[in-house]
């Protein structure tokens, strides 16, 4: 493996040359040539510009993991713009494995937790136990191939993708399995489902980074699972398992995380929260199966977009309307002088009935298909009625009726408190399971919302009291809500 444009002829065919002459064979069996390596602005690297970094001083400042990590995910084919800043991009990605590690030793520690006690069973597992498992065996197979085939960046891409879905997917979906007191068979499948996970993905991901994965092994597999090999990398590499196969599992659950995405975009636009509770959000979806799933499971949607209500809609329904604009760039070199009957036909034909055919079939024909126009080609703009608004992608319409209702705007406000008192329990250091009493002065509509939603704060914040008076107090401190200034003062039960 050498730089592919400094070491072609001074290296590869000077190996060639005389092996072929000298020895009559060749002198490799696989050659893996990549582009430059240049600093993070495109500039080559030299001594004199001062550009240059030397690999002591980047293994000693950014660690190899992250270098390694750095090579792994570059595509041979461009220039690897090497240098701290995207070091640092990096590492964020090391640490987020590290900490879906922690999560799972934190609490497995705390309840005693041994995977050699225990064995999957299909029928204890939820959906996101068999999606997550799905995915991982996914993994297992393109890891295989391009290992294989050389291509460890198209790997990495993957993974990539993969450890988000594992991060901000399966962990923050289950943490509160996790968080139970009760060691039922519920949080056990919860604790080997993620141990299996973790114990497939750092012997994937050994051989890219060696260091992180093989501290990972000794803490999770040596320490509790008798007679396993001395290292990570005396396992053998991980083998995909039919049991776990789920395409259309995966099929479902990645188009909800969809329409959720969808729905926060929309939130996003409309300024609201996610913390300010909403009352409906409709959605259209071709696909009856995956709207019968999402329909079944609306209460991740529910928790997710903080939503009262989801209600399967039609694209006819009248809710939304849609616009398609020409994209010029793309139909003017395409099409030319076709340009303005292109724009007449998108104006006269149904808007709806064009958008089912890009979803459905991934283009739209127009003139018996004299003109065909793919989803680059055009723009599609989602138009929702007055206090809504909506947003399409991926073959489903999401539209968010945004009109508050009393009840919504006090639950909102408990959720805002709920969020202050979360970060003063970390500010003051306390343990995750900590109960906690509480004193402050709240009053006006602050205090009437609290009354309202009194056993919801509590079972978010692990309150078990309000008090008038804390003497003895742990914390104390100051928040701003509506232009009031209240004072909070926490200590452990």
């Amino acid at each position: 493996t050498e730089c592919f444009p400094g070491q072609f002829r001074n290296w590869f065919y000077s190996l060639l040359a005389m092996s072929a002459e000298l020895e009559g064979v060749a002198p490799f069996k696989t050659l893996l040539g990549h582009a430059l390596v240049k600093d993070e602005k495109g500039k080559e690297m030299h001594k004199s510009t001062g550009n240059a970094i030397w690999f002591d001083e980047a293994a000693e400042k950014m660690g190899v993991d992250v270098m390694r990590w750095m090579y792994a995910s570059q595509n041979v084919e461009h220039h690897l713009l090497f240098g701290y800043s995207a070091a640092d991009e990096v590492r964020k990605k090391i640490i987020t494995l590290w900490n879906v590690y922690s999560f799972y030793a934190t609490y497995a520690n705390l309840d005693e937790f041994s995977p050699g006690n225990f064995t999957l069973k299909t029928k204890n597992m939820t959906i996101l136990d068999k999606w997550i498992l799905a995915k991982t065996n996914k993994l297992i197979e393109i890891a295989k191939i391009s290992f294989d085939n050389y291509k460890i960046s198209e790997f990495m891409k993957i993974f990539e993708f993969y450890l988000d879905d594992l991060s901000n997917w399966y962990i923050r979906r289950n943490r509160r399995r996790f968080w139970k007191s009760d060691n039922d068979e519920d949080k056990n499948t919860a604790y080997m489902t993620l141990f299996k996970v973790l114990c497939d993905v750092i012997k994937i991901l050994s051989p890219v980074i060696p260091f992180i994965t093989e501290k990972i092994y000794q803490n999770l597999v040596r320490n509790s699972v008798e007679n396993s090999p001395e290292s990570v990398h005396h396992c053998d590499f991980p083998v995909p398992n039919d049991q776990w196969n789920e395409d259309e599992l995966i099929k479902k659950v990645d188009s909800m995380k969809n329409l959720i995405e969808l729905g926060r975009s929309a939130r996003n636009e409309s300024g609201i929260k996610v913390r300010q509770p909403l009352s409906t959000l409709y959605y259209a979806l071709e696909d009856s199966k995956t709207a019968s799933f999402i329909d079944e499971h609306n209460s991740i949607i529910k928790d997710e977009l903080n939503i009262k209500s989801v209600i399967r809609m039609s694209e006819d329904d009248g809710l939304i309307t849609f616009k398609i604009k020409p994209n010029l760039k793309t139909l003017g070199p395409k099409y030319g002088k076709g340009l303005a009957e292109i724009q007449k036909l998108l104006n006269i034909n149904s808007a709806n009935e064009m958008v089912k055919e890009m979803q459905s079939k991934g283009e739209i024909k127009l003139k018996n298909g004299d003109y065909v126009l793919s989803r680059g080609d055009v723009f599609i703009d989602t138009i929702a009625n007055d206090d809504s608004i909506a947003l399409s992608g991926h073959g489903i319409t999401v539209s968010l009726v945004l009109e508050l209702s009393q009840d919504l705007i006090e639950e909102g406000r408990i959720r805002e408190i709920i969020r202050i008192i979360q970060n003063f329990r970390k500010d003051a250091g306390f343990a995750v399971d900590d109960r906690i009493i509480i004193c402050w002065n709240l009053d006006g509509e602050i205090k009437n919302a609290f009354s309202k939603f009194r056993d919801y704060f509590y079972e978010e914040t692990l309150t078990v009291g309000i008090e008038e008076n804390l003497e003895s107090h742990q914390f104390e401190g100051k928040f701003e809500i509506e232009g009031r200034e209240y004072q909070v003062k926490i200590k452990r039960k």
